[in-house]
């Protein structure tokens, strides 16, 4: 305590000075607070940014897969519908009569001539027929709607062709596959190893 004899002024200089000095100290940690408030709210605001910006940038992926997804799709679409024409014109120029099929008719060189043009836009487009002369059957690309007498697994009849698109089947193949009466015949590295025997 402050005794009367320091009751003058140099008694009110030091509680001048102690009070001062509470509020120095006082007015020094508001501002170092209300620095780490901000500097979190900071931290806070750059982390929900980047966020966002992935967010962003996966939206976009996505964005961009999902249209080449359509475009592949409509492509397809389109690609299966000239497909079904070039069969058409296949069968046309297959099943006509052979008193029309003079090499002078001009309706039948027409009919030619757009099967033709049909199979180059096809080959533009990147659609290949799958190849099934002498092939065995491969579920992958092969579509079995029936079994006739030949050798086991065997492509015996091609009921309808099928086609790629790049390395994408656009249609299966349809064909009739050997039901294994028939054997298959033997190689000629089979027959000498029977005769070394």
């Amino acid at each position: 305590m402050i005794s009367d004899s320091q009751s003058t002024p140099e008694a009110s200089q030091q509680i001048d000075e102690v009070l001062e000095s509470d509020a120095e100290s006082a007015s020094i940690d508001e501002p170092v607070g209300e620095f780490e408030a901000l500097r979190e709210e900071s931290a806070r605001n750059y982390a929900g940014w980047q966020r966002a910006q992935a967010d962003f940038e996966n939206l976009k992926r996505r964005s961009a897969q999902d249209v080449r997804d359509r475009v592949q799709q409509s492509q397809r679409a389109i690609l299966l519908d000239l497909i079904e024409l070039a069969d058409d014109f296949e069968r046309a120029n297959r099943e006509a009569p052979a008193e029309d099929a003079s090499a002078d008719d001009p309706w039948r060189q027409g009919v030619e001539l757009i099967s033709q043009k049909l199979d180059a836009l096809l080959l533009r487009q990147q659609v290949q027929q799958i190849e099934t002369i002498e092939q065995p059957f491969d579920p992958e690309y092969h579509e079995a709607v029936g079994q006739l007498p030949g050798q086991h697994n065997e492509i015996v009849a091609v009921l309808r062709t099928g086609y790629t698109v790049g390395n994408r089947i656009l249609r299966a193949t349809q064909v009739m596959v050997g039901d294994g009466s028939i054997e298959p015949p033997e190689t000629p590295d089979e027959s000498e190893d029977e005769v070394t025997e």
